[in-house]
């Protein structure tokens, strides 16, 4: 064997400034090994046919022309060995080698992944996506929850209303008198009603979701409530006030 054939792979591997035992590392063939192929000292007990695929994967992993160096490789393609299962099994696990090899061929010669590695790089990833799709399901139904609970705040004074027994308000508003209103509390609320003019308080009390009270007034008067969302005020004449949510006051004519 020519001392060429050894050499090359020394020049390759310092011209790219990677020791042997990196090389050993990334490659995963023994050390002894590659020491062997560039020295062309092959004491070591392998078949020609291991010798000749790791020939081929460091050929290949110093970025030389891998079907020149086996061109010119002594070493023959095949041996006769002892025994076919013992041939078959060199081939397999050879052609094992290579795949995983050409796996990673597109890596960087500091970049080689092992294959385990891959898959459970793959799966980390799988999972992150699960998660991250979990928390969107997550999110937008809390979401949703929430744009619901608005809307029903928003429009629960006017829906509440409607359970009010049409007939027992206009029974109450029934009167000759135009002076008279009615409170319709749809939920809990506190209300004091006042005479604008003197600041009489004509009525001050909490008021139940179902329960109506009437109020009959002389002169304009002023109707402060702690949740203006929970109650309406009708008039005799036919007219609505709806208060606004919270805290308020609404002066009636």
């Amino acid at each position: 064997m020519s001392k060429e054939f050894g050499q090359q792979f020394v020049e390759a591997r310092n011209a790219r400034g990677i020791t042997l035992e990196k090389a050993s590392e990334e490659t995963k063939i023994k050390l002894e090994y590659l020491a062997g192929i560039e020295s062309e000292e092959y004491d070591f007990n392998l078949p020609d046919i291991y010798l000749r695929g790791f020939i081929k994967i460091y050929a290949r992993y110093l970025k030389l022309n891998v079907d020149a160096v086996m061109e010119s490789c002594p070493i023959e393609e095949f041996e006769v060995l002892h025994s076919k299962c013992v041939k078959k099994a060199a081939y397999n696990t050879l052609i094992a080698n290579e795949k995983e090899r050409e796996d990673g061929s597109d890596l960087g010669i500091n970049d080689t992944i092992p294959l385990s590695k891959k898959f459970k790089q793959l799966r980390e990833k799988i999972k992150t996506m699960v998660q991250y799709r979990y928390f969107i399901k997550i999110a937008f139904g809390l979401l949703i929850i929430l744009l619901a609970f608005v809307f029903f705040k928003a429009f629960s004074s006017k829906t509440g209303h409607a359970k009010i027994h049409s007939r027992q308000v206009n029974k109450i508003l029934d009167t000759t008198n135009q002076s008279v209103l009615a409170l319709i509390p749809t939920g809990n609320v506190k209300v004091v009603v006042r005479s604008k003019a003197s600041g009489e308080k004509i009525f001050v009390g909490n008021l139940e979701s179902g329960e109506v009270k009437k109020i009959a007034y002389s002169s304009p008067v002023q109707v402060f409530y702690d949740n203006g969302e929970f109650l309406l005020i009708k008039q005799a004449n036919g007219e609505q006030l709806y208060p606004q949510p919270g805290r308020g006051g609404i002066e009636i004519k």
